[in-house]
């Protein structure tokens, strides 16, 4: 990883970037004007994604496909790389040219966590990568089978001390993994673990009945809260979620200091020049603020959050040590 000096002295750069495009007139959205004639870009977006269609990340990406598309008049092509908790696609994307085309939408798994749940990564979060910004962030919601015996997160704990490596829990992210452990920790329970490549299939799963319980993001998962395909029995927040009011936390159905977020970023690999860097990245926060797309995912229980590049480095930085901090409370060593 970078050191802090060398960071700060790229931030400096990059602020300074910023600031000579600003004073020579470049509005954020007259830019595709500009960089047309820099020959940016000069053939269609990749945007690589961790995880299989479907996930609340494969939704953000096609959202910034398609805008991507509108402004620059250039196909921007969708591509999913699921398996080995996001760190197939991550490896792709840092070795992609840094020229502004390739763009990797990802969770907080391959963004910062992976560095505190793996002992070996193929590619380095921090050092491979220019942080862009956050996209939109949520608390995990725990889900279970509609047949579980269980209407609460007390039942739920009470039903697995009665069938102690009886219930199964799917995960299809770190966060989602993490959550199953931290509950098996906070409650005293134990559960089996079954990994999945994607949310959706664990949660696919879940509905099926061939495992009992998932913590899955509100994107992905309250359409079947909805639809009664699955029932939510808590979220993962301090309070309550500002997004679902009317589901209670964990906390307050006695599992201790239960917070866990998951949250969606864009990462560049590592070099993209200034001008290319600023004009590609305003471009996706003018696409993720567009009011039609914040009200899609406030609908489905997701707040959009977009940061500036030190503030998303900030929050990664934070991640690796809470996930480090979660792992020694919930017993797991890295894999």
């Amino acid at each position: 990883m970078s050191s802090a000096g060398g960071y700060n002295r790229v931030m400096l750069t990059r602020r300074s970037a910023t600031r000579r495009l600003a004073l020579g007139g470049i509005a954020a959205l007259s830019l595709p004007h500009i960089v047309r004639a820099d020959s940016f870009p000069n053939g269609p977006f990749r945007i690589l994604v961790p995880f299989g269609p479907g996930s609340a990340t494969d939704q953000s990406a096609r959202t910034i496909a398609e805008g991507l598309n509108r402004l620059f008049n250039v196909p921007a092509v969708v591509e999913n790389k699921p398996g080995a908790n996001g760190a197939i696609a991550a490896e792709v994307a840092a070795k992609a040219r840094p020229d502004g085309q390739t763009i990797f939408v990802c969770s907080n798994t391959a963004a910062a966590s992976n560095v505190a749940l793996m002992k070996s990564l193929s590619y380095d979060p921090l050092r491979d990568f220019d942080s862009v910004t956050l996209i939109g962030k949520a608390p995990v919601f725990m889900i279970v089978n509609p047949k579980v015996e269980a209407n609460t997160a007390a039942e739920f704990a009470a039903l697995c001390k009665r069938r102690p490596g009886q219930i199964n829990f799917g995960s299809g992210s770190a966060s989602t993994r993490i959550s199953g452990e931290l509950l098996k920790a906070r409650a005293g329970i134990d559960m089996v673990h079954v990994p999945y490549k994607s949310t959706p299939l664990a949660l696919q799963d879940t509905m099926a009945g061939h495992v009992q319980m998932c913590f899955a993001d509100p994107v992905t998962s309250l359409p079947q809260v909805k639809a009664g395909t699955v029932r939510c029995l808590g979220v993962g927040n301090r309070g309550r979620y500002r997004l679902t009011p009317d589901i209670p936390t964990l906390i307050e159905q006695g599992i201790p200091d239960f917070e866990l977020m998951t949250w969606t970023g864009v990462l560049f690999p590592k070099g993209v020049p200034e001008p290319v860097f600023t004009t590609l990245r305003d471009a996706i926060v003018k696409i993720i603020t567009e009011p039609g797309y914040v009200e899609r995912q406030a609908a489905g229980g997701s707040e959009i959050a977009p940061t500036s590049p030190e503030e998303m480095r900030r929050i990664q930085l934070a991640e690796i040590q809470l996930y480090r901090d979660m792992m020694k409370i919930a017993g797991i060593e890295p894999e």
